[in-house]
C-alpha cells in the first residue's frame, strides 16, 4: 500500500463507522474506487441509461440501493461487481465518507473509498443498467477550475469529461471526499514520489 492510501485509511472513517441513514430514506451505497493507470490514480464512474427510473442519464459513482440484512460495504462491493465487473473481494476499504441526503430519490446514500490493486481493463459494464464506464483523473476531479457552474437560475456545478457531466447527487459526494484527497495528496507530494503501490 503507497502512503497515499495509507494516508487515506487514516483520514478516513473506517467502513463499519460512518454513522447511521436518514430517518424514512432509502439505503445505498455508492464506492469511489482509486487504481493506478498509465502512471496516475484513475476513478471509474458509471454512465445509467436514459429509461432508468433513479437518476436516469447520469453519471455516478459505481454503487446502488442496500438490500435487506447487508451491510452498506457489502452492498456497495456486490454493486460495483454488478456495474462494472470487479470480483467480491477485489477491493481494498479505505475508508468512509459522510453520508448524503438526495431528496429527489429519497435515498441516504453513503460513500466508500477503496483501492483496486489490478483493475481489468476495460471494465465490463451491466448493460441493463448503464450505457458504460468513464474513467476520469483524480488530479480533474480534484481541480477546482475544472468545476463549471451553470448559467441556469438554479445554479450547480458540474464536470465535463469526454461527452458526458458529472453533476448532482454525485458532484455532492465528490465534493464532500475531496478535502480528505486532496490533504492526502499534498501529504504525499511532500514526501517525495508515490512508492509503487504493487
Amino acid at each position: 500500500m503507497t502512503d497515499f492510501l495509507a494516508r487515506l485509511e487514516h483520514l478516513f472513517t473506517p467502513i463499519d463507522g460512518w454513522g447511521d441513514w436518514r430517518a424514512g430514506a432509502r439505503h445505498a451505497a455508492v464506492v469511489f474506487v482509486l487504481y493506478r493507470h498509465g502512471g496516475r490514480w484513475m476513478v471509474p464512474f458509471v454512465r445509467r441509461r436514459a429509461d432508468l427510473r433513479d437518476h436516469p442519464g447520469q453519471v455516478a459513482l459505481p454503487g446502488g440501493g442496500v438490500k435487506a440484512k447487508e451491510s452498506a460495504w457489502e452492498a456497495a462491493q456486490r454493486e460495483v461487481q454488478e456495474e462494472i465487473g470487479v470480483a467480491l473481494g477485489g477491493l481494498s476499504p479505505l475508508g468512509a465518507g459522510e453520508p448524503i441526503y438526495a431528496a429527489v430519490s429519497n435515498f441516504s446514500v453513503v460513500p466508500f473509498v477503496a483501492y483496486l490493486a489490478d483493475p481489468v481493463l476495460p471494465f465490463v459494464h451491466d448493460e441493463r443498467e448503464l450505457d458504460g464506464v468513464l474513467a476520469i483523473p483524480l488530479e480533474r476531479l480534484l481541480d477546482d477550475s475544472a468545476w463549471l457552474e451553470s448559467a441556469d437560475p438554479w445554479r450547480f456545478r458540474y464536470l465535463a469529461h469526454e461527452e458526458s457531466v458529472v453533476w448532482g447527487l454525485t458532484e455532492r459526494i465528490v465534493a464532500g471526499l475531496a478535502p480528505k484527497l486532496r490533504q492526502a495528496l499534498a501529504e504525499d507530494q511532500t514526501q517525495g514520489p508515490p512508492a509503487d503501490p504493487s
